[in-house]
């Protein structure tokens, strides 16, 4: 790897960090949160070597603490102990799995390692273990393929496996674990294939859990009463206890305000999944792939709720010039403390309303009315605004909230005739009264939906629509940068600020699923379907052209929105492989296949 003296980012100077480094043991902290990646770094980042010894796709990535080692699991049932580095791999561990092996974790003092995998078991065992040697832990509990595995970060032998039988069970390797026994079920939910856990850095108490809908439910596990398999007491297969009722308090959900609206009243469970989820440093942000959607960044501390855009009074609430806020996609950075920064502030929030309807992507038309509301609460007599955000609510087909704020709007304008669009509008709320609801989804289910946390961010640009295991994180102490794989086989760098593409990689042939970042360096390791693992570093400052980076990523992104809306028969010829792809070291065209 190759780092610039002369790298500055937010007028910090490196070098005086690096002397006072020298003197004062806390500047090697600041040095790390302000210098491990910055613009100029991830500007130039380049592929620094390739590590091959896997023979099918790389589901997972896993670096140990001091990012030292690397850890990887394949579709050929090994796991591999790298050293980055150097660029050997230390060890291959043939696993006992007959399925693809989909999540890696470090335990203990991280001579464990823990691997789930398709065909529904949770192994661990020494990363020193020869391939006649038993297991630690050999986990049958599982009915469905266990998607992703998280432990915690306070007890480093406490972890949990997420599976698609909708079961979070909990492991402590402190304690015996005897499948169908002695096993504790963490969460049991119905009618859900689960994709990924996450565990708070800071606050270990809260785990994250991703599902094949549009939410993403926060637990608080000081208040989840865990249950037990009991004993079959007949031939038949092992039946679980029914779980005791979960106080509605001991979760959260987040979902972004137009998707949870959809959910209500249609399944889209073939469409939407949350295929990753992840905290940051301090934990008070949750980042969310979410699969046929975009990246969606919640924050913990401060969310809006999710039908914040349904209540009019709200508008008119303010005092003294205090407001309902959203942090919104591009931050505008206007301090409003008067008329003439208020008025700047609007113009810049209808702006980027009209900007966001004429592109017209997924969930632009949400985002718009979400802008049109903030330019609403600086100009509430505005009725251009007042109507325009409206007319977004018919587009999103939110007919009983328009036709609320339309009745707001005729009696605050008198004189204007909006009847005929009033009509429509109330025909529209008549047809929605008839449209079907799940029966079976319990009353809790449904007043945990509506209470949903709307999200903060979202980053647009990649596509995540043909594999559920694609990741997003932060890169940096401070995550000032977001990453993530993509279908066209790019990985893209969002600056956290503006939301903005700051740069995109050509990552893979295919599919890139996995990123992972360097715990403490400006180094990054990927993987997807090519039985490899790409090494990431900054390139030297000599002129040399850079041939990962893709130099028009705007007409990449504008592919991947087209992607993400073809219909069903399209993506699944994209699916099986009917499409052409660059070979990833050749300007010639190969036909390939996606791994199952």
């Amino acid at each position: 790897m190759y780092y610039s003296l002369n790298t500055t980012e937010s007028n910090h100077n490196i070098v005086n960090y690096l002397h006072n480094r020298e003197n004062h043991w806390s500047s090697a902290k600041v040095l790390q949160q302000n210098f491990q990646f910055t613009r100029p770094l991830l500007k130039r980042l380049t592929l620094e070597h390739q590590l091959d010894g896997h023979s099918g796709c790389i589901n997972c990535l896993e670096w140990t603490s001091n990012g030292k080692l690397l850890a990887s699991g394949s579709d050929d049932i090994h796991v591999r102990i790298w050293d980055p580095f150097n660029y050997k791999c230390l060890n291959v561990i043939s696993t006992t799995h007959v399925g693809n092996i989909f999540s890696i974790k470090f335990l203990g003092d991280e001579s464990l390692i823990a691997t789930g995998a398709g065909d529904c078991r949770v192994l661990v065992r020494s990363i020193d273990d020869t391939r006649t040697s038993a297991p630690h832990i050999t986990c049958k509990c599982h009915r469905g393929r266990v998607k992703r595995l998280a432990k915690a970060p306070d007890q480093p032998l406490l972890f949990w496996s997420a599976s698609e039988d909708g079961l979070v069970i909990q492991y402590d390797l402190r304690e015996p674990h005897e499948c169908m026994v002695k096993s504790t079920i963490f969460i049991e939910l119905a009618d859900v294939d689960l994709k990924c856990i996450s565990i708070n850095p800071t606050k270990p108490h809260l785990v994250a859990v991703g599902a094949n809908d549009c939410y993403v439910r926060l637990y608080d596990r000081r208040m989840v009463r865990t249950s037990q398999f009991r004993t079959p007491n007949t031939l038949n297969s092992p039946k679980r206890e029914l779980p005791e009722p979960q106080d509605s308090n001991c979760v959260q959900y987040y979902s972004p305000g137009h998707l949870a609206k959809d959910c209500k009243d249609e399944d889209l469970s073939d469409k939407l999944a949350a295929t990753y989820v992840t905290f940051n440093r301090s934990g008070t942000e949750l980042l969310v792939n979410m699969g046929g959607e975009h990246i969606y960044l919640y924050d913990l501390n401060n969310s809006q709720h999710i039908d914040e855009l349904s209540v009019p009074e709200n508008l008119f609430n303010y005092r003294n010039g205090d407001c309902l806020n959203y942090e919104i996609e591009t931050n505008i950075n206007v301090d409003i403390q008067d008329t003439s920064d208020r008025s700047a502030a609007t113009v810049e929030y209808v702006k980027k309303a009209e900007r966001l309807l004429r592109r017209n992507w997924s969930g632009d038309t949400y985002s718009a009315a979400r802008y049109y509301y903030n330019a609403m609460q600086q100009r509430p007599t505005d009725k251009k605004i007042l109507m325009a955000f409206i007319k977004c609510l018919i587009d999103l087909k939110w007919y009983y909230e328009a036709r609320n704020w339309l009745n707001l709007y005729q009696k605050r304008f008198p004189y204007d005739d909006c009847k005929e669009l009033a009509s429509n509008v109330h025909t529209c709320c008549k047809c929605n009264e008839e449209r079907h609801v799940d029966p079976s989804m319990t009353k809790q289910e449904k007043d945990l939906r509506a209470a949903s946390k709307d999200y903060e961010l979202r980053f647009v640009g990649h596509c995540n629509t043909t594999t559920d295991i694609k990741e997003v994180n932060y890169l940096g102490e401070n995550g000032n940068y977001i990453c993530a794989g993509s279908d066209d086989g790019l990985i893209f760098i969002w600056d956290r600020q503006t939301t903005e593409v700051l740069t995109a990689l050509r990552g893979d042939a295919s599919i890139v699923n996995c990123i992972q970042p360097h715990p403490s360096a400006c180094y990054l390791a990927s993987s997807g379907i090519d039985p490899c693992i790409r090494l990431w570093s900054p390139a030297k400052e000599d002129g040399t052209l850079n041939p990962y980076i893709i130099t028009d990523p705007d007409a990449a992104i504008e592919a991947n929105q087209r992607r993400m809306t073809m219909n069903p028969f399209e993506t699944m010829l994209i699916d099986m492989g009917y499409r052409r792809v660059r070979d990833f070291n050749s300007p010639q065209r190969i036909h390939v296949c996606r791994a199952s």
